[in-house]
């Protein structure tokens, strides 16, 4: 991430006056929070993706379990006179199918979302009371 503003210039700490410090801290506040929304973004849009990918192989793990289950009820129709056998194979094969995506699924998941740019705030604001202190 670049910065598109250069830095303000600085007045040597006996020179300025107190107005021009808070004006100077109120101005590194402000961009502090720009970037920080910016980083928010850039994470935001990063488990967006992860959870598209989750959506998708959840989706592929229910239309494998739909399979399975009407497999698995042929299988039973059949167990009255057909290759049950054949059947149960066959589901228990859609199963293994159904159980790897839903196992691809959970993993796509993120399990900590916006942790970044949590411990940047929570970092932020321990460093801004520690200078307030």
């Amino acid at each position: 991430m670049t910065m598109n503003r250069p830095p303000p210039e600085r007045l040597p700490l006996e020179e300025a006056s107190t107005a021009d410090l808070v004006r100077e801290a109120l101005d590194e506040a402000k961009e502090l929070v720009r970037l920080e929304v910016a980083i928010a973004k850039d994470e935001v849009k990063k488990e967006m993706k992860q959870a598209k990918a989750a959506a998708i192989a959840f989706g592929v793990a229910l239309a494998a379990a739909l399979v399975m289950l009407s497999l698995l009820a042929v299988a039973i129709v059949l167990a009255a006179g057909g290759t049950v056998v054949a059947a149960l194979i066959v589901a228990a094969a859609f199963l293994v199918v159904a159980g790897a995506g839903a196992a691809a699924g959970y993993a796509a998941v993120p399990k900590k979302p916006l942790d970044h740019t949590l411990s940047n705030v929570k970092r932020d604001v321990t460093q801004l009371k520690e200078h307030i202190a």
